[in-house]
This record gives C-alpha cells, sequence and structure tokens, in this order.
C-alpha cells in the first residue's frame, strides 16, 4: 500500500512573470530584444520605486519599461529610439503595454537621446509642477553594442556619451539625473578587449556627478560578454 506524503512548505517569495514580456509574446518586434530577465534585473538594481522617473535613452522595443511598469505601476517612464517606425514600430509598443494592463510610457520618442533638445523633451514628458528639474530617478539602458546594431561612427562608445551628456545637463542646472539617482547599463565586451575604453573615465563620472557603485558579468559566448555596471548621481 502506497501511502501519500503531503509536505507543509511556506511561500518565501514569487518572482516577476517574466515570460508574459518575452520576445516571441511581444508586438514589437526587432532584431536584437533585450530578453526579459535581463530588463528585470537591471530595473532591481536601480532599485525602482513608487512613483520614481525612469529613463531609457536607447529604448529599442521598451523591454526595460515592460519590467519597470511590471514592477511597479506608478511609475512614469519615457523611451528614447532613433530608428523609424519601420525598424521600431512605435504603436506596436504602446500595444505591448496596453494588451497586458501595464502603465504606458510617458513618451516614446524618436530622436537621437544624445541631442539636448531631444533630453528636454524627454524630461517634459514626466515634468511636474514644483519638481525644480530634479531629473530622472533612474536611467536604466541596453545601449546597442555595434554589432548587430548600426551605431553609426563616434569617437566615444554610448554610455560614455551618456555621462557627458548627464555632465551637460548638470552643468546648465537642467539634471537629466536626480541627485541619488542611479544610472544602470550594460557595456559589451569582446575577449582581449580593454572594457575601460567603453566605460566613462574618472573625469568623465566627477564631471557628471556620478559614482561607481558595481559591475557584474553576464558571458554571452566564448568571445563576448556584457557587463551590467551601475553609477548613483552623488552631486
Amino acid at each position: 500500500v502506497r501511502i501519500a506524503k503531503k509536505v507543509l512548505a511556506r511561500l518565501v517569495t514569487r518572482g516577476a512573470n517574466t515570460s508574459i514580456i518575452a520576445p516571441k509574446t511581444r508586438i514589437c518586434i526587432t532584431n536584437t530584444p533585450l530578453c526579459p530577465l535581463a530588463a528585470f534585473t537591471m530595473c532591481n538594481v536601480a532599485r525602482i520605486q513608487p512613483n520614481h522617473k525612469i529613463f531609457d535613452p536607447f529604448a529599442g522595443s521598451c523591454a526595460i519599461l515592460l519590467a519597470a511598469a511590471m514592477i511597479e505601476p506608478t511609475v512614469k517612464s519615457v523611451g528614447v529610439e532613433i530608428a523609424h517606425n519601420g525598424q521600431v514600430n512605435r504603436e506596436d509598443i504602446l500595444r505591448d503595454f496596453i494588451s497586458r494592463n501595464l502603465t504606458v510610457p510617458s513618451s516614446i520618442i524618436r530622436g537621437d537621446s544624445m541631442s539636448e533638445g531631444v533630453r528636454s523633451e524627454a524630461r517634459a514628458a514626466v515634468a511636474i509642477e514644483g519638481d525644480d528639474n530634479e531629473g530622472f530617478d533612474a536611467i536604466i539602458t541596453d545601449p546597442p553594442y555595434g554589432i548587430r546594431e548600426k551605431t553609426g561612427f563616434c569617437v566615444d562608445s554610448p554610455l560614455v556619451n551618456l555621462a557627458k551628456c548627464i555632465a551637460q545637463d548638470r552643468e546648465k542646472g537642467d539634471r537629466l539625473l536626480k541627485l541619488g539617482g542611479r544610472l544602470v547599463a550594460f557595456v559589451p565586451n569582446q575577449a582581449g578587449d580593454d572594457i575601460c575604453v567603453d566605460m566613462p573615465s574618472e573625469d568623465d563620472l566627477r564631471e557628471a556627478g556620478l559614482e561607481f557603485v558595481q559591475m557584474l558579468e553576464q558571458p554571452l559566448n566564448d568571445s563576448l560578454s556584457r557587463w551590467l555596471v551601475e553609477y548613483k548621481c552623488v552631486l
């Protein structure tokens, strides 16, 4: 006679159902979508809180903003993507939010986030009267790696350029990143390459008011890794 055994257990925690924003379930299809687990990890590292303002300057199909809305429905998010609608359809992105009953971004802007005018438009999209241009609570992004995406000719890496934009806006008194806010991004690294070349220098960080917090490696294949890097705005 077999006696069925019962086990008493306690549910300690329940993770997000990342599969509901998996690339194959999405309406907006792109060539290099960020995997859901990576998007959730980035949002958690950025310490998203209720009513936070989130900015993704290289938004693509907005996987990061989808994850942010799942973690905290009250976030106010803005994405910037330079590709035209034939490559990254913004209406399809909105449908990805609406079909999952997620808070839609305040704006999905077509343009270059390195443009001062585009960054001003991004800030205006989440502006709250009386917030004194505090900036975004978090900038979370997966910049183009230059492998399958076309980045165009640029001397500096996307992350270095972003740090310089943060510095420029801070100098003008029109912050892109709030004091105490987090910058979280992926940085690709080919085997044998110096990753420091693609990361902001000490001078770049000082001018941007940023402080390095941590970096974690995720191997992608035998020759390519990407590093999750975190900075905190301290000035």
